[in-house]
Formats: structure tokens, sequence, C-alpha cells
């Protein structure tokens, strides 16, 4: 089963002062505590894959000391970046970062399509979309957001299409 979830959070902050939170390995790392220990083994390739240099390029990251390869395979900075992993947990992970300016705040969301490995797929689903809920939320402690607009969620689950092998939402 696939899953598509959208988070987003609505800040009160400049673009450039939400991507730097962003894209920062430590704030990120951050981000994920204390359900998730996250690192970044390579912090450099990670900066200049961001800068939209030598891509796609593969970063070495873990997960509970685990490898969780990343490979950025897009980036516009200051706008989006893309990055997609195969790894122990997930047959498929794709997320896109997306960043837009409004005429007051900037907007944030985390677009992610993933296949869960392992577990019941709508428990791994749930799982996914708190701890992503819960990223947002921490987020929002680093940068003020519209508290109406912070962590907004939608989780679905992804359908084949047979007739054209597009895929639809269930």
């Amino acid at each position: 089963m696939r899953f598509h979830l959208r988070v987003s959070t609505r800040f009160k902050a400049p673009l450039e002062e939400v991507w730097a939170l962003k894209t920062d390995p430590e704030k990120l790392r951050q981000e994920f505590q204390p359900w998730l220990h996250l690192s970044v083994a390579d912090a450099p390739a990670l900066a200049q894959a961001l800068q939209g240099k030598g891509l796609p390029r593969t970063i070495d990251c873990r997960i509970w000391g685990l490898p969780w390869p990343i490979e950025v395979t897009e980036c516009s900075p200051g706008a989006r970046f893309c990055d997609r992993s195969e790894n122990a947990l997930f047959d498929l992970w794709e997320h896109e970062h997306r960043f837009e300016q409004a005429s007051d705040a900037a907007f944030y969301l985390d677009a992610v399509t993933f296949t869960p490995r392992w577990g019941p797929p709508h428990l791994v689903a749930r799982a996914v979309e708190a701890l992503f809920v819960h990223r947002h939320r921490k987020a929002a402690q680093q940068l003020p957001t519209d508290q109406k607009a912070t962590a907004v969620s939608m989780l679905r689950e992804l359908i084949e299409v047979e007739e054209d092998g597009t895929e639809g939402f269930m």
C-alpha cells in the first residue's frame, strides 16, 4: 500500500528564516526529538545539495543508528527541494519540501509519498502522520506561526488506476 501525506504550516516569518530553519541539520534533528533520533553524517554534502549543487546527491543519514540514505534529487534554493530514500523501513520514500512566500507569512509544506515495508500499513501511515505533525509543532516553537494553520495534515492512501496506469486517491 502506498500513501501520500501533506503537512503544512504558515509561518509568520520571512521565507529566508523558514528556509534556514528547515534546512539546518541540527534543527532537523531537534524537530523529530524525542520520537525519532535522526542524524546527518555529512552536513557539508547536505548544504551543497541544498544550494542545488551536484544533484542528485546521496546523503548519509541515520535514524536510531540505522542507515537512512537520502538522495536529494531536486533543489531550487529558497523554494523547494526533493529527496527520496529506499531503506529498511520503507520500500518507497519520496519527500518534497515546498516553501512559498505570502504577503505576511511564509508557507511550508512537507509532501511525502511512501510505501511501508513492515507492519500494518495503515498503522504505519498514521505513525508517519503523527511524526510529521509533531515535527511541524516543534518548528512552531522556533518561529512564530498562525496557530490555525500550524501542522495541518492530510493523509490519503494511493491506489493504482489500471486504465491509464496513473495513481489516484482512495
